[in-house]
């Protein structure tokens, strides 16, 4: 059942200096992972003092009788909508065909910006900070590139996508990648748009422009180069051993990505393997944790978590910092490979998705089957080998010693 309560957002102010009070639409909360937020405007503004925690306006308001009163009449109204709405369809229906049956939009003056912020809200209720930083990106550049505070879905036509892809190069001196990035994140925005039932499908525009891709092999090491660097670290300073000691973690753990790598809490291990949810594709993992991965975990031991890392993080951003911590560890990590690997003599510039890619390099070279190494590296295919090998973990096991010892033949 959704949830309405009063609000203001923060630092949105008009010239009078006061703020539009907005009703919040908390919706699908059965858990804080699932709950989905929105913000619907109404024509109400008081200045932000006004403005009570609980969603009540303060007794010091001239009028506050009145106006609590007419936003408990309109939370009476939105709950009367959701009580016409089967409960089956309600339970699965998304925030913004909620809010798309609560404000009785039309689907030809459907405003994009307003709706990729309210995809924004929801994905920071999944904690899928990433993708929502992404897209406060996006939402910023169209506001810049049509000086405009509005964008209608039916005015993004293959021709103004062309444009804006024009101006990002022209502007932004943004490259092929971070373009098909942004374009990619529009195209779902749109999909979602239609799945809500918020625009016709008709003004989709993706049939006639293609997204552009430059294509860009990585550069794995070899196991030349991932014994010299193992080796090399006696003569590295402190926080170049440590990006180094994460560096192999990856590849011992198989390829681990680096966010579920440093999340990763004690009770995810257990009699040898690690069993956890990777973040990218909500699936179950294991791996086997063999002893050079478990050395690094005890010279690195947290309380709570297997890594010290975050803990750390935590210690010196203690609020406000939630789904951030990982991406400060990942530039400071990056920042000390690089130079590591310099020292080294190692060409190739460092960065803690080379240890994954040259983990599935190497992987390969020993005949270890595609199969075997997708599911090693967690990319979440459904094919029925696929199903095999969740069943047999001892192909996926023996693959991951199998290619540590064919760079490290007495166990580094």
């Amino acid at each position: 059942m959704a949830s309405f309560k009063p609000v203001i957002r923060k630092g949105i102010i008009n010239a009078d200096g006061k703020s539009n009070i907005k009703i919040r639409v908390s919706h699908r909360c059965a858990s804080a992972k699932k709950c989905q937020v929105a913000y619907i405007k109404t024509q109400w503004y008081i200045e932000p003092r006004y403005m009570a925690s609980d969603g009540k306006i303060k007794p010091s308001y001239p009028d506050h009788n009145n106006l609590n009163n007419d936003l408990m009449l309109l939370q009476i109204e939105y709950n009367k909508i959701c009580n016409k709405i089967d409960p089956l369809s309600l339970r699965y229906m998304s925030i913004a065909a909620l809010v798309k049956k609560l404000t009785n939009q039309t689907k030809l003056t459907g405003d994009f910006l307003e709706y990729i912020q309210q995809r924004i809200e929801s994905l920071r209720g999944k904690e899928k900070h990433s993708v929502a930083d992404s897209c406060e990106v996006i939402a910023k550049h169209l506001k810049d590139f049509r000086s405009s505070e509005t964008l209608l879905f039916k005015e993004i036509t293959p021709e103004f996508l062309k444009d804006f892809e024009n101006w990002l190069i022209a502007t932004r001196a943004a490259k092929k990648n971070t373009i098909r990035n942004y374009m990619c994140n529009i195209r779902t925005t749109f999909k979602e748009a239609i799945s809500d039932d918020i625009i016709e499908s008709s003004i989709y525009p993706f049939k006639f422009y293609a997204i552009e891709q430059e294509k860009r092999r990585p550069r794995p090491l070899d196991a030349k180069d991932i014994r010299r660097l193992y080796f090399a670290q006696e003569y590295l300073s402190k926080s170049e051993q440590r990006s180094i000691d994460v560096f192999f973690l990856i590849f011992f753990l198989g390829g681990i990505n680096f966010k579920d790598l440093v999340y990763l809490r004690n009770e995810n291990l257990y009699k040898g393997s690690l069993t956890y949810i990777r973040f990218k594709t909500e699936r179950e993992y294991t791996i086997k944790v063999y002893p050079e991965a478990q050395a690094i975990f005890d010279k690195y031991k947290g309380n709570e978590y297997l890594l010290s890392f975050i803990e750390h993080k935590k210690a010196i951003h203690p609020a406000g910092r939630h789904g951030y911590e990982h991406k400060d560890l990942l530039k400071n990590t990056n920042k000390y490979l690089k130079k590591a690997g310099e020292k080294t003599g190692i060409q190739l510039p460092l960065k803690t998705y080379v240890a994954r890619y040259s983990f599935a390099t190497i992987a390969a070279k020993q005949g270890i089957s595609k199969d075997v190494i997708a599911h090693i590296l967690g990319h979440g295919i459904d094919t029925m080998t696929d199903l095999y090998i969740d069943f047999d973990q001892d192909i996926a096991d023996k693959a991951v010693r199998q290619v540590i010892d064919s760079v490290a033949p007495q166990h580094l």
